[in-house]
C-alpha cells in the first residue's frame, strides 16, 4: 500500500471551477492555515479565522458555542461561549485498558467530566475550551492515540465487527482494517507540527501522496463486517467489506459500495 497513487488520467476538475471550500484546502498548506497561530490567540474562546475553522475538522475538532447561553450573552454583549468537541480517531473501535484511563482521566480534567460513545466506534470529549485542545491530544499521543481524520473531507475512521470471542478469522480481519486506516490518514506533518511541536522540515517528498491538496469533497466511511455479525451495519459505509471465511481463515471479501448517508 506503499506506493504512490497513479495521477496521469485524474479526471477531477481543475481548481478555479471548484468551490470555495475546495480551494481553501487547496491553499492550506496541507491542513496548517493559521491554525497555530489561532489557538495563541488570547482575545477569543474561538479560532479566529473561518478558513481554520473548516480546517480543524481534519484534524478531528469541530468549533461550537453554547446555545442555552446565546441570549444572554448577547445581552451582555459577550461573544458566545465558545467550545470544542475532539473526536478520536480509533480503528475498529479497539481501545486498550491504559487508552482507556487516560480518555477517563482526560475528560475528567478537560472535557466537562464526559466522555460519549459514538455509533461508529469511538469516543467524543465535549465541552472543551480552546486551552484544553492541545493537553488532550498530547494526552492522547502519550498512549498511541490521535484524532487525525476523525471529521473533515477525508475517510473516517474504519469500522469493524467486534467479535466477543476474538477468533483467528477476526483478528485477521481486525488487522486488515487497521492497515486500511492507517492507508488513508492524511501524511501532511502539520498535525504533528501543531498539536506536538514537531519542527518543520523541507522535503522533496510529495506531502499529501493520496489526498492530494483538496482532500475529498465529502467525507468517506469504510467498514469490515464479519458474518453472522452486521454490528458496524456494512450497508450504510461508502466501501464495506463482507468477509468470507474460508478453510483455512480469510477466503476474502464480497464488496458493497455507496451506503454512506452523508449529504451535502
Amino acid at each position: 500500500m506503499d506506493e504512490l497513487i497513479e495521477r496521469s488520467r485524474d479526471l477531477s476538475q481543475s481548481l478555479d471551477r471548484l468551490g470555495a471550500d475546495e480551494r481553501m484546502k487547496a491553499d492550506s498548506d496541507y491542513l496548517r492555515g493559521t491554525i497555530a497561530l489561532g489557538l495563541l490567540d488570547p482575545i477569543t474562546g474561538a479560532m479566529p479565522d473561518a478558513d481554520d475553522i473548516k480546517l480543524i475538522k481534519f484534524h478531528g475538532i469541530y468549533q461550537q458555542d453554547d446555545r442555552d447561553l446565546r441570549d444572554e450573552r448577547r445581552r451582555q454583549k459577550l461573544e458566545p461561549a465558545y467550545q470544542f468537541m475532539i473526536r478520536v480517531r480509533l480503528p475498529g473501535g479497539v481501545c486498550t485498558p491504559a487508552q482507556w484511563l487516560k480518555l477517563d482521566e482526560l475528560a475528567r480534567a478537560h472535557g466537562g467530566q464526559t466522555l460519549r460513545l459514538t455509533t461508529r466506534q469511538t469516543f467524543q470529549f465535549h465541552w472543551v475550551l480552546k486551552d484544553s485542545l492541545r493537553p488532550i491530544i498530547q494526552g492522547l499521543h502519550d498512549t498511541l492515540l490521535d484524532t487525525i481524520a476523525a471529521c473533515g473531507d477525508d475517510s473516517r475512521g474504519v469500522m469493524c465487527t467486534v467479535d466477543a470471542e476474538s477468533s483467528a478469522l477476526h483478528a485477521e480481519v481486525a488487522a486488515l482494517a487497521k492497515q486500511v486506516s492507517d492507508h488513508v490518514i492524511p501524511k501532511t506533518r502539520g498535525y504533528h507540527e501543531i498539536w506536538y511541536g514537531e519542527t518543520r522540515v523541507a522535503s522533496s517528498q510529495e506531502e499529501e501522496p493520496f489526498y492530494g491538496r483538496t482532500y475529498l469533497p465529502r467525507k468517506f466511511k469504510i467498514g469490515f463486517a464479519l458474518p453472522p455479525s452486521n454490528d458496524i451495519d456494512v450497508f450504510t459505509q461508502d466501501l464495506g467489506f463482507i468477509a468470507i471465511p474460508g478453510a483455512h481463515g480469510l477466503a476474502g471479501f464480497n464488496v458493497v459500495i455507496g451506503g454512506g448517508m452523508g449529504r451535502t
